[in-house]
């Protein structure tokens, strides 16, 4: 019986560590995230463009209002049919995952600023007017608006989104993030103007890490997390250089020098 109960003890004792050594290898995600749990973003949405009535390219956004959500410019094609809306989701491959729904918006009701250049990026920033309330719940909610008065300079922050966890590699299922630091201005444009010709105060950057941004986390958010639960949202994911490069800033549209513009769709 005392030689059962030891194999048990062993047993017991090997599962726990191969539990542990699961823990401190994070799987790999954004490109060198963490996986999401349900709720942790509430306020994070998936797009799917939908042209000639099929899926045409996926982004990111964020819920301001029950009647708003914020992308980026660049997401949104010249001519297309509609935007499907996924809010609540952490596994999009799980259509009947608990706290998702989902709305399907025309594109008469997607509003791309009017200042947007694709070349440069700057006013990278697009808007959905929602037909519909949305139901905000423990899954769904909205993300503040941010200070126009605050740069937000060397605050901790998050990003999150589906996009490829390596350049050209698969976009991952479930909902990855990982922790930033705000760059500051000063710092960024130091590092961007030999590569871009313009840097508009507009921009907000994430300061280099080992992580990064990739396709298909465009529109998604940067947000802070506020001392009662809530979270801010800085940015939308504008554009990255190379092949998803890491320890380099990746770029996001400031959402707080957009503020009077969203002001006229509320």
């Amino acid at each position: 019986m005392s030689k059962i109960i030891w194999q048990l003890i062993i047993i017991t004792f090997l599962l726990y560590q191969r539990s542990l050594s699961a823990q401190d290898t994070p799987s790999k995600r954004i490109v060198e995230g963490f996986n999401a749990d349900p709720k942790q973003f509430p306020y994070q949405v998936y797009l799917m463009i939908l042209k000639d009535s099929h899926p045409f390219t996926a982004c990111g956004g964020v819920i301001i209002s029950n009647r708003i959500v914020l992308t980026a410019g660049h997401c949104i094609p010249t001519k297309f049919d509609a935007v499907k809306i996924n809010f609540g989701t952490v596994d999009r491959s799980n259509k009947m995952e608990v706290g998702q729904q989902q709305l399907i918006v025309k594109a008469k009701n997607v509003f791309v600023h009017p200042e947007y250049e694709l070349n440069n990026k700057p006013n990278d920033i697009a808007l959905i007017k929602l037909p519909a309330d949305l139901l905000f719940d423990e899954y769904i909610q909205p993300a503040k608006l941010p200070d126009a008065n605050q740069l937000y300079e060397n605050e901790s922050a998050v990003v999150s989104g589906w996009g490829t966890t390596s350049y050209n590699g698969p976009q991952p299922n479930r909902l990855q993030y990982y922790n930033v630091t705000v760059y500051s201005n000063e710092e960024c444009k130091n590092k961007l103007v030999p590569i871009i010709s313009i840097f508009p105060s507009s921009f907000i950057c994430l300061k280099p890490s080992r992580s990064t941004p990739c396709h298909g986390d465009s529109g998604g958010p940067l947000a802070i997390r506020n001392e009662d639960g809530t979270h801010t949202v800085l940015g939308v994911a504008s554009f990255v250089f190379g092949a998803c490069e890491i320890n380099a800033p990746a770029v996001y549209t400031r959402v707080s020098s957009y503020l009077q513009w969203i002001k006229e769709f509320e």
